[in-house]
């Protein structure tokens, strides 16, 4: 592209001298027959600027419940955590959803129910694990406080338990032990009838199968002894 620079002025005049020359020296190359000089062109280069990739999220997958005991806690996890295998079957209950305290649903499983007969009911369960889902962690939280309001009342104070990732109390009673631990809007509900355990395997035992409902649970060490149930026979498959 050429750049031409305005007249300039001398003394406040525009310089007559500087037109008249321009134009005779491109009148004379063009009667002359050949072709006039390129004009200078400057060819600039152009940088893209650097551009980023868009950033990726992973949506974190929507916990969904169990559609039987087994997708809870299979049997070798039972096993690890109470040292034995729990005699009778398995019972699976689904439970409704409850919007007015922001709970979006529950799975409560028996674990050691005596199936039942013509002349007697089933068995209460030895072992009942439940898990309840809501609509966010603010709403499982204050169902936790409620439950720990609740249980006080009745004079069962809440103890400690340790469940890794997971706000956790622990509660023994004279009818069961119960702990309940919670992860975001999810929680866990771990019941345990007495005489199974000591005071001391019974925390334990019901804290590594929170741990194993929740997907937080270490390694398995050692299992803690269990006494078998009187009145039960060998060890038969909970289902």
């Amino acid at each position: 592209m050429t750049v031409r620079r305005p007249p300039t002025r001398v003394g406040g005049a525009l310089s007559s001298l500087g037109l008249v020359g321009l134009v005779s020296l491109t009148g004379c190359a063009g009667f002359a027959g050949s072709a006039p000089a390129a004009a200078p062109t400057t060819t600039g280069t152009t940088s893209s600027a650097p551009t980023t990739a868009p950033a990726t999220t992973t949506a974190v997958p929507t916990y969904e419940l169990p559609e039987t005991c087994a997708g809870l806690l299979t049997s070798r996890q039972l096993d690890d955590a109470l040292g034995a295998r729990l005699p009778g079957t398995s019972t699976y209950v689904v439970g409704t959803p409850e919007p007015g305290i922001g709970r979006t649903g529950r799975v409560t499983c028996g674990f050691g129910v005596t199936p039942a007969t013509a002349t007697a009911g089933a068995s209460d369960p030895l072992l009942e694990v439940s898990v309840f889902t809501y609509t966010d962690a603010a709403a499982a939280d204050e169902r936790l406080e409620a439950l720990t309001a609740v249980q006080e009342g009745h004079g069962v104070p809440a103890g400690t338990a340790a469940v890794p990732g997971a706000q956790s109390v622990l509660f023994a009673g004279p009818a069961d032990t119960t702990l309940v631990a919670t992860v975001e809007a999810r929680t866990v509900s771990v019941t345990l009838v007495p005489g199974l355990l000591d005071a001391a395997g019974t925390r334990t035992a019901l804290e590594r199968l929170a741990a194993a409902v929740l997907g937080t649970a270490p390694a398995a060490t050692t299992s803690p002894q269990a006494e078998r149930p009187a009145g039960t026979s060998g060890p038969t498959s909970t289902g």
